[in-house]
């Protein structure tokens, strides 16, 4: 949210950042002027004036295309994350608001994390439903008990994974659902991942 402009200095702030992400560079005043329908350019100045001294953007003098939006005038990533969800009477008030949370930086960017849509519904007993996404970080090996992508004859597989004398067993989360067990030798068998996450649109 951008507050403490202006209706017009809002437009303008947007303009600017409209600009810039599909020209790759910042509008002149002269543009600027003309998008407003300024009688000259120094209104368009007088309302950089304004945002520059609100910390909004940052020009450099003799530059036609000085304008360098600051951090506090960049859209924030990911979806805001408007704290908790109480038991008893809702809230969503503006003082519970705690940030924006990006699943990039969340989940882990750059470290192998990746994403796989789970079909089928042996581990339902761990909230991990037929459509859902499984956030997975690429690991070789997991502790026992932990909910890992495993690769089963070719076909990958959502199971918490037990090592056994000679193998591992394979365990669903789901009661009507026998494990899995893999004997050394038997069957072609690579750990993918462990999971990390899930994903779910209602």
């Amino acid at each position: 949210m951008v507050r403490g402009l202006t209706g017009r200095q809002r437009e303008i702030l947007d303009f600017i950042s409209r600009w810039m992400q599909e020209q790759g560079f910042p509008p002149t005043l002269q543009e600027i002027a003309e998008r407003f329908r300024f009688a000259s350019v120094n209104a368009a100045r007088d309302h950089l004036g304004a945002l520059e001294r609100k910390g909004y953007l940052r020009r450099r003098a003799g530059a036609s295309r000085s304008l360098t939006l600051e951090p506090l005038a960049r859209p924030p990533r990911g979806q805001p994350l408007v704290g908790t969800v109480p038991a008893g009477t809702p809230v969503m008030a503006e003082e519970n608001f705690e940030g924006y949370l990006d699943l990039n930086e969340y989940f882990g960017r750059g470290d192998g994390t990746f994403l796989l849509r789970v079909r089928g519904e042996s581990m339902i007993g761990a909230g991990i439903h037929d459509g859902d996404l499984v956030v997975v970080r690429y690991q070789k090996e997991v502790a026992p008990g932990e909910i890992g992508v495993v690769f089963l004859d070719g076909e990958a597989t959502v199971k918490r994974i037990f090592p056994e004398k000679g193998g591992c067993r394979l365990q669903p989360e789901n009661p009507s659902m026998e494990p899995i067990h893999i004997r050394e030798g038997e069957a072609e068998f690579t750990v993918a991942g462990k999971v990390i996450g899930v994903i779910r649109r209602l």
